[in-house]
Protein backbone atom coordinates (compact mmCIF):
# COMPACT_ATOMS: atom_id res chain seq x y z
CA UNK A 1 0.00 0.00 0.00
CA UNK A 2 2.87 2.32 0.83
CA UNK A 3 4.43 1.34 -2.65
CA UNK A 4 1.59 2.40 -4.08
CA UNK A 5 1.36 5.98 -2.44
CA UNK A 6 4.47 6.60 -3.70
CA UNK A 7 4.19 5.32 -7.52
CA UNK A 8 1.09 7.31 -7.43
CA UNK A 9 1.25 10.42 -5.16
CA UNK A 10 -1.11 13.58 -5.97
CA UNK A 11 2.59 15.57 -6.64
CA UNK A 12 2.93 12.32 -9.47
CA UNK A 13 0.16 12.65 -10.95
CA UNK A 14 -0.06 16.31 -11.28
CA UNK A 15 3.46 16.91 -12.25
CA UNK A 16 2.39 14.46 -15.20
CA UNK A 17 -1.36 15.94 -16.04
CA UNK A 18 -0.43 20.01 -15.70
CA UNK A 19 2.27 19.24 -18.57
CA UNK A 20 -0.19 16.83 -20.96
CA UNK A 21 -2.64 19.47 -20.73
CA UNK A 22 -0.65 22.23 -21.57
CA UNK A 23 1.04 20.40 -24.22
CA UNK A 24 -2.26 19.56 -25.78
CA UNK A 25 -3.46 22.80 -25.61
CA UNK A 26 -0.30 24.46 -27.42
CA UNK A 27 -1.09 21.28 -30.04
CA UNK A 28 -4.37 23.64 -30.68
CA UNK A 29 -2.43 26.50 -30.63
CA UNK A 30 -0.61 26.41 -33.69
CA UNK A 31 -3.82 26.12 -35.69
CA UNK A 32 -5.29 29.42 -33.85
CA UNK A 33 -2.22 31.10 -33.96
CA UNK A 34 -2.25 30.72 -38.30
CA UNK A 35 -6.24 32.32 -38.00
CA UNK A 36 -4.61 35.38 -35.96
CA UNK A 37 -2.09 36.12 -37.93
CA UNK A 38 -3.48 35.37 -41.44
CA UNK A 39 -6.33 37.61 -40.16
CA UNK A 40 -3.65 40.59 -41.73
CA UNK A 41 -3.61 38.91 -45.16
CA UNK A 42 -7.66 39.72 -45.64
CA UNK A 43 -10.81 38.02 -45.61
CA UNK A 44 -10.73 35.44 -47.71
CA UNK A 45 -7.62 34.34 -46.50
CA UNK A 46 -8.66 33.73 -42.44
CA UNK A 47 -11.87 31.97 -43.93
CA UNK A 48 -9.73 29.80 -46.13
CA UNK A 49 -7.45 28.79 -42.83
CA UNK A 50 -10.50 28.66 -40.65
CA UNK A 51 -12.05 26.54 -42.74
CA UNK A 52 -9.39 23.90 -43.05
CA UNK A 53 -7.95 23.82 -39.60
CA UNK A 54 -11.63 22.67 -38.51
CA UNK A 55 -10.53 19.93 -40.85
CA UNK A 56 -7.28 19.10 -39.82
CA UNK A 57 -8.62 18.97 -36.62
CA UNK A 58 -10.08 15.59 -37.20
CA UNK A 59 -6.42 14.48 -38.01
CA UNK A 60 -4.94 15.75 -35.37
CA UNK A 61 -7.23 13.70 -32.88
CA UNK A 62 -7.36 10.76 -34.73
CA UNK A 63 -3.21 10.76 -34.81
CA UNK A 64 -3.73 11.37 -31.00
CA UNK A 65 -5.93 8.69 -30.34
CA UNK A 66 -3.85 6.03 -32.25
CA UNK A 67 -0.33 6.86 -30.03
CA UNK A 68 -2.88 6.95 -27.07
CA UNK A 69 -3.67 3.53 -27.88
CA UNK A 70 -0.33 2.55 -28.43
CA UNK A 71 0.83 3.68 -25.31
CA UNK A 72 -1.51 1.56 -23.70
CA UNK A 73 0.27 -1.45 -24.71
CA UNK A 74 3.60 0.24 -24.10
CA UNK A 75 3.03 1.35 -20.42
CA UNK A 76 1.59 -2.74 -19.90
CA UNK A 77 4.95 -3.66 -21.16
CA UNK A 78 6.60 -1.50 -18.74
CA UNK A 79 4.82 -2.14 -15.77
CA UNK A 80 5.56 -6.04 -16.57
CA UNK A 81 9.22 -4.99 -16.84
CA UNK A 82 9.20 -6.72 -20.33
CA UNK A 83 11.21 -3.67 -21.68
CA UNK A 84 11.75 -5.78 -25.04
CA UNK A 85 8.89 -5.99 -25.82
CA UNK A 86 7.80 -2.50 -24.79
CA UNK A 87 10.59 -1.41 -27.80
CA UNK A 88 9.26 -3.36 -30.31
CA UNK A 89 5.60 -2.37 -29.47
CA UNK A 90 7.28 1.38 -29.88
CA UNK A 91 8.69 0.58 -32.97
CA UNK A 92 5.05 -0.84 -34.34
CA UNK A 93 3.77 2.19 -33.40
CA UNK A 94 5.98 4.60 -34.93
CA UNK A 95 6.36 2.98 -38.04
CA UNK A 96 2.55 2.46 -38.40
CA UNK A 97 1.89 6.69 -37.62
CA UNK A 98 4.34 7.12 -40.12
CA UNK A 99 2.79 4.82 -42.84
CA UNK A 100 -1.03 5.50 -42.19
CA UNK A 101 -0.24 9.08 -42.01
CA UNK A 102 1.40 9.22 -45.28
CA UNK A 103 -1.50 7.52 -47.16
CA UNK A 104 -3.88 10.04 -45.34
CA UNK A 105 -1.49 12.27 -46.80
CA UNK A 106 -1.75 11.21 -50.17
CA UNK A 107 -5.13 10.84 -49.96
CA UNK A 108 -5.71 14.36 -49.19
CA UNK A 109 -3.09 15.79 -51.86
CA UNK A 110 -4.71 14.25 -54.29
CA UNK A 111 -8.32 14.79 -53.68
CA UNK A 112 -8.14 18.24 -51.78
CA UNK A 113 -10.55 20.21 -53.82
CA UNK A 114 -13.63 17.62 -53.94
CA UNK A 115 -12.90 16.57 -50.09
CA UNK A 116 -13.47 20.62 -49.35
CA UNK A 117 -15.92 21.37 -51.74
CA UNK A 118 -18.40 18.19 -50.20
CA UNK A 119 -18.11 19.31 -46.07
CA UNK A 120 -18.44 23.20 -47.00
CA UNK A 121 -20.76 23.45 -49.79
CA UNK A 122 -20.35 26.43 -52.38
CA UNK A 123 -18.28 29.57 -51.01
CA UNK A 124 -16.46 32.24 -52.68
CA UNK A 125 -13.71 30.74 -55.07
CA UNK A 126 -11.18 33.90 -53.41
CA UNK A 127 -11.71 31.11 -50.34
CA UNK A 128 -11.89 27.79 -51.78
CA UNK A 129 -8.07 28.75 -53.52
CA UNK A 130 -7.10 29.84 -49.53
CA UNK A 131 -8.67 26.49 -48.50
CA UNK A 132 -7.02 24.53 -50.83
CA UNK A 133 -2.88 26.08 -50.62
CA UNK A 134 -3.64 25.98 -46.23
CA UNK A 135 -4.64 22.21 -47.10
CA UNK A 136 -2.41 20.93 -49.82
CA UNK A 137 0.59 22.28 -47.49
CA UNK A 138 -0.76 21.13 -43.99
CA UNK A 139 -1.12 17.67 -45.71
CA UNK A 140 2.85 17.73 -45.87
CA UNK A 141 3.13 18.03 -42.69
CA UNK A 142 0.68 15.16 -41.18
CA UNK A 143 3.55 12.22 -41.43
CA UNK A 144 5.82 14.81 -38.99
CA UNK A 145 2.52 15.36 -36.62
CA UNK A 146 1.93 11.18 -36.31
CA UNK A 147 5.41 10.59 -35.91
CA UNK A 148 5.75 13.51 -32.77
CA UNK A 149 2.40 12.15 -31.46
CA UNK A 150 3.65 8.50 -32.03
CA UNK A 151 7.06 9.72 -29.80
CA UNK A 152 4.74 12.05 -27.05
CA UNK A 153 3.22 8.99 -26.03
CA UNK A 154 5.85 6.66 -25.33
CA UNK A 155 7.15 9.60 -23.14
CA UNK A 156 3.70 9.56 -21.56
CA UNK A 157 4.22 6.36 -20.89
CA UNK A 158 7.17 6.26 -18.73
CA UNK A 159 5.74 9.67 -16.90
CA UNK A 160 7.89 12.16 -19.13
CA UNK A 161 5.02 14.76 -20.22
CA UNK A 162 7.59 17.81 -19.08
CA UNK A 163 9.44 16.65 -22.36
CA UNK A 164 7.22 17.43 -24.97
CA UNK A 165 5.58 19.97 -23.14
CA UNK A 166 8.99 22.18 -23.80
CA UNK A 167 8.99 20.97 -27.10
CA UNK A 168 5.07 22.20 -28.12
CA UNK A 169 6.44 25.46 -26.56
CA UNK A 170 9.62 25.89 -28.97
CA UNK A 171 7.34 24.48 -31.90
CA UNK A 172 5.40 27.13 -31.41
CA UNK A 173 7.11 29.81 -30.67
CA UNK A 174 8.72 28.79 -34.01
CA UNK A 175 5.12 28.68 -36.00
CA UNK A 176 4.12 31.98 -34.38
CA UNK A 177 7.78 33.77 -35.51
CA UNK A 178 7.43 31.96 -39.01
CA UNK A 179 4.06 33.48 -39.16
CA UNK A 180 4.96 36.87 -38.95
CA UNK A 181 7.30 37.14 -41.00
CA UNK A 182 5.25 35.15 -43.54
CA UNK A 183 2.72 37.15 -43.76
CA UNK A 184 3.64 40.41 -42.60
CA UNK A 185 7.43 40.48 -44.34
CA UNK A 186 7.29 38.23 -47.02
CA UNK A 187 3.67 39.41 -47.85
CA UNK A 188 2.55 35.50 -48.27
CA UNK A 189 -0.35 34.82 -47.09
CA UNK A 190 -2.20 31.86 -46.73
CA UNK A 191 1.18 29.97 -47.57
CA UNK A 192 2.43 32.61 -45.16
CA UNK A 193 0.88 31.05 -42.17
CA UNK A 194 1.08 27.11 -43.47
CA UNK A 195 4.85 26.60 -44.03
CA UNK A 196 5.74 28.00 -40.72
CA UNK A 197 2.99 24.97 -39.27
CA UNK A 198 4.66 22.68 -41.32
CA UNK A 199 8.37 23.48 -39.86
CA UNK A 200 7.52 23.50 -36.22
CA UNK A 201 5.84 20.21 -36.56
CA UNK A 202 8.66 18.98 -38.49
CA UNK A 203 10.88 20.33 -35.91
CA UNK A 204 8.77 18.40 -32.87
CA UNK A 205 8.98 15.07 -35.23
CA UNK A 206 12.73 14.68 -35.49
CA UNK A 207 13.18 16.15 -31.99
CA UNK A 208 10.91 13.88 -30.92
CA UNK A 209 12.36 10.96 -32.72
CA UNK A 210 15.58 11.91 -31.33
CA UNK A 211 15.12 12.13 -27.96
CA UNK A 212 13.28 8.74 -28.48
Amino acid sequence: MNQQTTLFSNEKLMAMIIPLFLEQLLIMLVGMADTLVVSYAGEAAVSGVSLVNQFNTIFIYLFTALASGGAVVISQYIGRKKNDDAGESASQLLSFSAIFSILIAVMVLIGNEGMLRLMFGKVEDSVMHSCITYLRISAYSYPALAVYNAGAALFRSIGKTSVTMYLSVISNIINVIGNFIGVLVLRAGVAGVAYPSLIARTFSAVMITVLC
